[in-house]
């Protein structure tokens, strides 16, 4: 029976993993998510430049055989619901989420390694931190969402159930019909209502299943492409530079825009590209 010893064993044997470093397209948690989660005809998530924290931690309960609720998952804010332990509760081998901007929305995730209440801090293990690595990090309470407790011990975790591109596709279709028969509908199913509703509200905005993500508040990004970017007076390459960001320059984004099938990032300065024709030029902090 797999323990948290297990999950923060394998855990840590990928830390110094590097996506910049992968000799292969996107990350070695993204091909597996698409391979045994997502399955064809879905979002690309073994692509270059997608976030992997949510799909890390997948994988690694998936190689200890450890089930959790909202897990397997690539979407930090469809995870959500799934929180039932604040950051004093938190204990090594639980999954803790982080809001960067402290505005409700969950924006990254990791295991727990241990948790000192006394400075109220918790020491994790992250994919998809520290310039794109998997690291192990110390981050303060006040970051913190909550945290899930995988299912140690041989219970099944509470609302195990995948909540995936498929499932939410059916719902927004209407196969489950509409209140109160959808609630009954997918409940007899093992679903959590609440946490597919807030999925299927995310997915209605945009904001999941490889959907483009509404414009964030602020957040700070590191240039990572060697040859540095341009910072453009608007967001695409037609309009003029007005400079240059160099590699390992830290920038704060106060907006993103998808154009073209590119992600750019708004600055002080003006726009930059974060994702262009299919590579990562900056990684998120």
């Amino acid at each position: 029976m797999a323990t948290a010893s297990d999950v923060l064993r394998i855990a840590r044997a990928e830390v110094g993993y590097d996506r910049y470093s992968d000799p292969e397209r996107g990350t070695k948690y993204g091909r597996w998510y698409e391979a045994q989660v997502d399955g064809p005809g879905g979002y690309d998530y073994g692509a270059n430049g997608v976030a992997y924290c949510a799909m890390f931690a997948s994988w690694v309960l998936a190689r200890a055989g450890v089930e959790c609720a909202g897990m397997p998952g690539a979407y930090c804010p469809s995870i959500h619901h799934r929180q039932t332990l604040s950051a004093a509760q938190l204990q090594p081998g639980d999954l803790v989420l982080f809001d960067w901007e402290d505005d409700g929305t969950d924006d990254h995730i990791g295991i727990v390694a241990s948790n000192d209440t006394a400075s109220k801090t918790v020491r994790t293990i992250e994919g998809n931190t520290s310039g794109g690595r998997v690291a192990e990090r110390s981050r303060a309470y006040s970051t913190i969402c909550g945290g899930i407790r995988p299912s140690y011990g041989g219970q099944a975790s509470s609302g195990a159930t995948v909540i995936d591109r498929a499932l939410v596709e059916k719902v927004v279709n209407g196969d489950y019909g509409n209140d109160p028969d959808r609630r009954r509908n997918l409940e007899a199913r093992g679903y959590d209502y609440e946490a597919v509703r807030l999925a299927v509200n995310a997915y209605l905005r945009g904001e999941s299943f490889g959907a483009q993500k509404p414009a964030e508040t602020r957040a700070s990004y590191t240039i990572t492409t060697p040859s540095g970017v341009n910072v453009r007076e608007g967001a695409g390459k037609g309009y003029a530079v007005r400079r240059a960001y160099p590699k390992g320059k830290t920038v704060t984004v106060t907006q993103t825009q998808a154009e073209g099938g590119n992600l750019w990032g708004k600055t002080s300065d003006g726009w930059f590209a974060i994702e262009y024709q299919g590579s990562a030029y900056a990684s998120r902090e």
